[in-house]
């Protein structure tokens, strides 16, 4: 008969397995999209020393290349690189689900909570026909790494996975602050353990930088318009039924929403993007300063450290994509492990995970992911989507926005009462310890 750790690890390892296997399928089916072109030839510019970021443009950072060549090299030709690095995403996606098997399993005192896991395995689904094929999910675990050291106690290697998460692709930027605010509320010798474990990360590209420009892949990004599938180009694209200006146009590897009204909104659109960012970055830090030293005991603080922090470098991140005049498919890829973290902690009213406000984010964000096979890929979304789906994507982008006022909420309301925890959990100690000394001394 199987003990109940047995039976534990059972249902982990068959969930996993059920949730991950499938995957391999897309290996060998579907066809090859040009992003895969272009990350050939950018290793193969890298491995016959092309001049990149000079000769060869390339709109990433530095540390995205290694994950390029290192497949280019055993497989130069396009389908097998093809399914070289799409075993690579494979393998670095299934690493992350079996940390959510591991996370929603490992707690004897609670039941086995496989729903995270779950939802993150619906969510990647939803996007089967582009995970394999765009780099995105790399980052992303690499930051989900970064999270878990920081709250087990290693923060120095916290700050090298950080460094390169940044490295590879540059959202994660918007993740360092907040870190380091949870990682000095903590303990000062936890932040500059993680700044240095940062610098170290960073020596690559500082070394890189007397060789190759790489830094030139921040001006490719700044002539980019509204792409197609941001929220400002949804509403200018809806808009066009009605009659407004606009054009759905293939620019380079990605499609823009142009006309007249497009040139009038690119530039607002920005800076309310920057803004609204900025502000959710410093509530997040804000609320870090005070989360981890006020919550649970501390002998259960670190376990559950994790979660939080997933909520607080969620709502940076989800108000970075939501407001993005840039938004792509695969930036749903940056919010689903943070929205499965925080899942693993709902209903504990000692944790911000606990607040409604965050729930309701939560299920916005997965349901929002969920969408997007809707529209992307269709029949209709490179001529110019059709009224129907360009409704859904509308629809979509409000989620995600209403998903930003719920975490900004939840986030405000939590360190606005930074010290009414643990009062509250020792006064009703107290009491009850009282209460039990009243009944021995009463008998």
């Amino acid at each position: 008969m199987l003990t109940t750790d047995r039976k534990r690890v059972l249902l982990g390892v068959s969930a996993w397995l059920i949730g991950t296997l499938p995957f391999l399928v897309q290996l060998v089916s579907g066809r090859t999209l040009k992003d895969m072109e272009h990350y050939l030839a950018s290793a193969r510019a890298v491995l016959d020393g092309a001049g990149i970021y000079t000769n060869v443009p390339f709109e990433y950072p530095p540390y995205a290349l290694a994950w390029f060549v290192l497949p280019a090299v055993f497989a130069p030709e396009l389908e097998r690189f093809r399914v070289a690095f799409g075993l690579l995403i494979w393998g670095i996606d299934a690493a992350v689900k079996a940390a959510l098997v591991w996370q929603g399993c490992r707690r004897r005192d609670r039941r086995v909570d496989l729903l995270p896991f779950l939802l993150y395995t619906l969510a990647t689904a939803a996007l089967t026909r582009i995970i394999q094929q765009r780099y995105d999910v790399i980052p992303a675990a690499v930051s989900f790494a970064a999270a878990a050291l920081l709250t087990s106690g290693w923060p120095l290697l916290a700050g090298m996975a950080i460094a390169a998460a940044v490295g590879t692709k540059l959202f994660p930027a918007v993740y360092v602050p907040v870190m380091a605010a949870f990682a000095w509320r903590r303990s000062p010798r936890d932040l500059w353990r993680l700044v240095a474990g940062g610098a170290v990360g960073s020596l690559p590209l500082v070394a890189l930088s007397w060789m190759v420009p790489w830094w030139n892949f921040l001006g490719f990004h700044a002539s980019r318009g509204l792409e197609a599938g941001s929220l400002w180009a949804s509403v200018i694209w809806l808009g066009h039924y009605a009659g407004v200006p606009a054009t759905w146009e293939v620019i380079t590897m990605w499609i823009e929403v142009t006309g007249p009204v497009t040139a009038w909104v690119v530039t607002p659109a920005r800076i309310i993007w920057l803004v609204t960012t900025l502000a959710c970055l410093g509530i997040a830090g804000w609320a870090a300063l005070s989360v981890s030293s006020t919550g649970p005991a501390p002998e259960t603080r670190d376990s559950d450290s994790l979660p939080t922090l997933a909520v607080l470098l969620l709502l940076p991140v989800t108000a970075f994509v939501a407001l993005s005049p840039v938004l792509s498919p695969q930036f749903h890829l940056w919010l689903a492990p943070w929205c499965a973290l925080a899942l693993l902690a709902r209903g504990r009213r000692d944790l911000i995970t606990g607040a409604p406000g965050v729930r309701r984010a939560v299920a916005c964000l997965f349901f929002a992911n969920y969408l997007v096979p809707v529209f992307y890929p269709s029949r209709t979304f490179t001529p110019g989507l059709d009224l129907g789906r360009t409704i859904v994507l509308v629809f979509r982008n409000a989620l995600l926005i209403y998903a930003v006022w719920c975490l900004s909420k939840a986030v405000v309301a939590f360190y606005r009462r930074p010290t009414s925890i643990a009062p509250v959990h020792l006064s009703s100690e107290r009491d009850r310890s009282e209460k039990d000394g009243g009944r021995k001394g009463g008998g």
